[in-house]
């Protein structure tokens, strides 16, 4: 399973923002272009990957919109589509407790949860990887089959969070040695494990 976790600092946890206008919703045009990305390729859903948002701004932070792409239905690339999704989760997860989760749609979970929680869960059933410009490269790492790709939008992450990430043992992976917009992240790592499977397949095929 591939698994990403975006922590997106200043995006509206309010289900009151404007549609119309998503970049003043705390970037939330960033958040909605890395979900598809992450989900999305030519007429398919990637069903052996989830994405995790944690959403981190105002008014009732943090909440955690969760989209799986075995289960997801009627999930298009368009930034408006998904922030429709992303307004109807914040709007029934209005009440929740902290630490508890509900699904709102099939494959779209919303939860009132920290990052470093979700974290810290996380690092018990998957290798951690941080998407770090001067980490390792990406080409040249030996990831495991159940694995979650953490990594920041605009601003980066906050040093006590690399910390906590240090503290659990994340490797710092580089996917290349410019540095890139969030909403691209996931296509490069996607494009490098795909290629491995390619290549696996082929080398196991006989030959004639």
């Amino acid at each position: 399973m591939r698994e990403f976790v975006l922590l997106a600092l200043k995006a509206e946890t309010s289900p009151d923002f404007n549609l119309d206008n998503l970049p003043d919703a705390g970037r939330m045009d960033l958040v909605c272009r890395t979900i598809s990305n992450t989900l999305l390729i030519s007429n398919h859903i990637r069903d052996n990957t989830i994405i995790n948002v944690v959403l981190n701004g105002p008014k009732d932070p943090p909440k955690i919109i969760s989209f799986y792409g075995n289960n997801v239905k009627n999930l298009e690339p368009d930034e408006k589509t998904i922030a429709r999704f992303i307004k109807n989760a914040l709007k029934d997860g209005l009440k929740l407790k902290l630490n508890e989760e509900i699904e709102t749609s099939p494959g779209i979970k919303i939860s009132k949860k920290s990052f470093e929680t979700l974290i810290k869960e996380k690092s018990s059933t998957s290798q951690l990887i941080y998407l770090h410009p001067k980490g390792e490269d990406l080409r040249k790492f030996d990831f495991e089959d159940n694995v979650t790709f953490i990594f920041g939008d605009y601003i980066g992450l906050p040093k006590k969070t690399e910390r906590l990430l240090d503290r659990l043992g994340a490797k710092k992976i580089s996917i290349g040695p410019v540095m890139l917009f969030a909403s691209h992240c996931s296509v490069l790592v996607h494009n490098e494990l795909d290629r491995r499977i390619n290549k696996s397949h082929n080398a196991s095929q006989p030959s004639l």
